[in-house]
């Protein structure tokens, strides 16, 4: 039988510091994708060989970070979210190379509209309640919708999601297997 997958999304009303480590990490995600767009351009000015976002995560966490101290606050952030953001970038790149897209571009403070991306890895990280949320890294987050997302208990999964910031408000938005 064929699973269905059905989004949702709704705000959510985060701590003081799950708002903190929020910022923090869609600020590392920001900072990686631009950092990797930049890394590529001049790779791709130079005339070499673009470089991968499997091979560009290997080279930031293994040569880069260890080499530059200043840098360890990449760490701090949720890899999968780190991840996600560097997969954009190649992403971005690959369909300017295949001309469906122009040169991506940078992703600039509070106007680029940059997420907090998690996933479900095992049964016990990403889990609904009717009202609350866990997140992977957050905890139990407060949905401000109550019974809007579907619950555990009655069988739906949650296979991954993304948190996103709107004018000082923030949301969740959820796939669910049906």
């Amino acid at each position: 039988m064929r699973k269905l997958l059905k989004s949702f999304k709704t705000e959510i009303n985060p701590t003081i510091e799950q708002k903190i480590k929020i910022n923090k990490t869609i600020g590392t995600c920001r900072y990686v994708y631009n950092f990797y767009l930049g890394h590529n351009k001049t790779l791709y000015d130079n005339g070499e060989k673009f470089m991968t976002g499997k091979s560009f995560s290997v080279w930031l966490n293994n040569e880069y970070i260890p080499n530059n101290p200043d840098k360890i606050w990449i760490k701090e952030a949720y890899s999968k979210a780190v991840k996600k953001s560097i997969e954009d970038g190649c992403t971005a790149f690959t369909r300017f190379f295949k001309h469906q897209s122009a040169f991506p571009n940078f992703k600039k403070k509070g106007k680029s509209d940059v997420k907090m991306y998690f996933v479900k890895n095992n049964t016990k990280d990403c889990r609904c309640e009717r009202h609350r949320l866990n997140i992977p890294t957050l905890g139990w987050v407060r949905i401000k919708e109550k019974g809007y997302i579907p619950t555990t208990k009655d069988g739906w999964k949650i296979k991954s999601g993304t948190v996103s910031v709107k004018a000082d408000r923030y949301y969740v938005s959820v796939l669910v297997e049906i």
